[in-house]
C-alpha cells in the first residue's frame, strides 16, 4: 500500500487542527504556514475532509476550519478513506465486499489480501487523531535528517542477533 501525498498532508491539516483549541478555528493559511504546504492544494483536501465529515468552516474575519467532532473520536481508517477512498483496492476484499468479486468462489489469493485488508483496517481504526496529534514530530525534516533519526533508533544487525 502506498501512502499517497494527499493522504500524508490531509493528515498533517488534521494534527495541526487536533493541536488547536476545541473552539477555536485556524485558517487554510496558517495550517500551510505551519506545516509548509502549498495553500491551493491544502483547499481541495479540505473539502473532501468537510464532505466526510472530519472538518468544519466558519465564514468570517475570525473564521477558518476546525475538527467535526474530538480528535479522540477520529479513526485514521476515517481519514485515509476521506482522503484515499477504499482501504484496498480489489474488488473482494473486504468482509462485505465478497458480493462484488466476479468469480463463483475466493479466488488463490483472496485469504492473503483478505488478511491484509483486516489487518489495515485493525491498525488504522485503533489509532486515533488524538493519538498521532499527541506524538507526532514538528515540521517535515530534510530527507538527510530521517536517515539520521531512523539510523539512531535502528538496531544494529549484530546487535539484533545477540538479543
Amino acid at each position: 500500500m502506498k501512502i499517497s501525498t494527499r493522504t500524508e498532508y490531509g493528515i498533517r491539516v488534521l494534527v495541526t487542527l487536533a493541536r488547536v483549541d476545541d473552539a477555536a478555528c485556524i485558517s487554510l493559511t496558517e495550517i500551510a504556514k505551519r506545516e509548509k504546504l502549498p495553500h491551493a492544494y491544502l483547499e481541495q483536501l479540505v473539502g473532501d475532509l468537510r464532505r466526510a465529515g472530519l472538518v468544519s468552516a466558519t465564514r468570517g474575519q475570525s473564521g477558518g476550519y476546525r475538527l467535526a467532532r474530538p480528535a479522540a473520536e477520529i479513526a485514521m481508517t476515517d481519514a485515509v478513506r476521506a482522503l484515499e477512498g477504499p482501504l484496498l483496492e480489489m474488488p473482494c476484499a473486504g468482509a462485505e465486499d465478497l458480493e462484488h468479486c466476479n468469480r463463483p468462489e475466493p479466488c488463490s489469493v483472496h485469504e492473503v489480501f483478505q488478511r491484509v485488508y483486516e489487518s489495515l483496517s485493525t491498525s488504522l481504526g485503533a489509532t486515533n487523531l488524538a493519538d498521532v496529534a499527541a506524538v507526532a514530530g514538528g515540521p517535515p525534516y530534510p530527507m538527510q535528517v530521517r536517515r539520521r533519526r531512523a539510523a539512531a533508533t535502528t538496531i544494529p544487525p549484530q546487535e539484533a542477533r545477540n538479543a
